[in-house]
């Protein structure tokens, strides 16, 4: 089912089959990349048996979230089930309660970071596929969730919260 965006200019509904609701990539700027493509997620949430309500390529505002220790690669959020009046009529969606972030790095760390990345993104998305498979009516699944994978010290570091 295709519809109009809610959440940005560029922010488009996609083709049901794909494993995300909407899709949305940020224009990079000089100097940065993105370290893993949609293809790579596609086969790994595919793989997981998993799916996002949106999918967002980002690009740092103010050097953010690229710092010289650590950087901030990708996130995932599951919204609580719990809905406020406003949300209260939304539509459920398959993950509806899940967005996945990819943020652009720098263009010359780009291939350092990708190896280890491309080998961390199939446990994001059995992350995901186990947060779905916990069901809307639990005590997780009623609380906000974060899995962060950070890169720092030329290693992939995942974190949870």
């Amino acid at each position: 089912m295709r519809g109009v965006p809610v959440l940005a200019v560029s922010l488009v509904n996609v083709s049901e089959d794909l494993p995300w609701g909407r899709y949305d990539k940020d224009r990079l700027r000089s100097g940065l990349s993105y370290a893993i493509g949609r293809d790579l997620i596609e086969r790994s949430l595919r793989e997981a048996g998993a799916v996002v309500g949106s999918l967002v390529f980002a690009v740092p505002v103010n050097g953010y979230p690229i710092l010289a220790v650590e950087q901030k690669i990708v996130e995932v959020f599951w919204f609580s089930t719990l809905k406020n009046r406003y949300w209260a009529t939304a539509p459920e969606t398959p993950g509806g309660n899940l967005m996945m972030r990819v943020w652009a790095v720098d263009s010359a760390r780009r291939h350092e970071i990708s190896g280890p990345l491309a080998d961390a993104v199939p446990e994001v998305c059995r992350w995901i596929a186990n947060a779905s498979a916990r069901g809307t009516n639990t005590v997780w699944s009623a609380m906000r969730h974060e899995l962060t994978v950070r890169y720092s010290n030329h290693r992939i570091h995942l974190s949870e919260r």
